[in-house]
Order: structure tokens, then C-alpha cells, then sequence
């Protein structure tokens, strides 16, 4: 399948938290990596290093060296036009989806992509989209 890795799932990976958990996002990495074509856009990188550094204190070259390694090489990044701009316009319109989410549902069509990986659960308000996540909550150490 193609799944659309969003960045909630790169921030799990890059930031510190308890075993159990990195335990559980690594292996649901792992079986993404293992099973599906993943993809991802430059948004979503962006909103990695971001969030990484404003909400858990990550260093943006920490975040940067962590997308480099563990992302980039298994990860292919889409492009964003004025295409998935128009897209996203009629998804925030009609769903209420924030413009990121927008954005990166409107990836998620124009690419023929089959799921998203996120633990954001705005994404099941579009019914075209197959939300990839764990059954348990995650807790971040800072």
C-alpha cells in the first residue's frame, strides 16, 4: 500500500520518550518500512523540525540529522503546487481540515496514495483516506 507518513509519526521517532513507547513507534516503523511505499511532502518535514524543537526542546540540527538518515533514504518526498494548493482549498472548505492537513490530504489524492500514517484523527473526517496508527496513547519525555 502507499501510506503518506505525516509528521506526528516522524516527531515519535525523534523525540525522547519511555522504552515501551519508542519500542512501539519503532515497530511500527519498522513494519511500514517493511511493508509499504512511503511517501511524505516537505510540509510534513517542516512540521517535524518544528514541532520537534518548540514542543520536546530537539535541536533543529538533531531533527535535521535524524530526517537525513532515518527518513530520507526510505521515504520518497512529494512535491506541493498550486495543484494540491486548489485541492486543499476545497478540503478545507468542505471538512474544516487545517491547512496543513489540507495540504497534505490533498498529497494524499493527487498521488494516488492509499492511507496516511498520523495519530491525527482529523484525517478520518475524509472518508478516501485509510488512518494508519497504534492502539495505545503515547507519552513524550522532555
Amino acid at each position: 500500500m502507499k501510506v503518506f507518513i505525516d509528521s506526528s509519526l516522524l516527531i515519535y521517532l525523534n523525540v525522547r520518550m519511555p522504552d515501551r513507547e519508542t519500542q512501539l513507534v519503532e515497530e511500527f516503523w519498522l513494519d511500514l518500512l517493511l511493508n509499504h511505499l512511503l511517501y511524505t511532502n516537505i510540509l510534513a518535514l517542516d512540521e517535524t523540525i518544528y514541532v520537534s524543537k518548540r514542543k520536546y526542546g530537539v535541536g533543529y540540527g538533531e531533527t535535521i540529522e535524524f530526517i537525513d538518515r532515518a527518513v530520507l533514504p526510505y521515504v520518497e518526498v512529494l512535491p506541493i503546487g498550486l495543484n494540491e494548493y486548489l485541492r486543499a482549498r476545497e478540503l478545507m472548505r468542505r471538512y474544516g481540515l487545517k491547512p496543513s492537513d489540507s495540504i497534505h490530504v490533498a498529497t494524499i489524492e493527487i498521488h494516488g496514495l492509499q492511507a496516511v500514517a498520523s495519530e491525527d484523527e482529523d484525517f478520518d473526517r475524509v472518508g478516501s483516506n485509510i488512518r494508519l496508527w497504534l492502539s495505545v496513547s503515547l507519552c513524550v519525555t522532555q
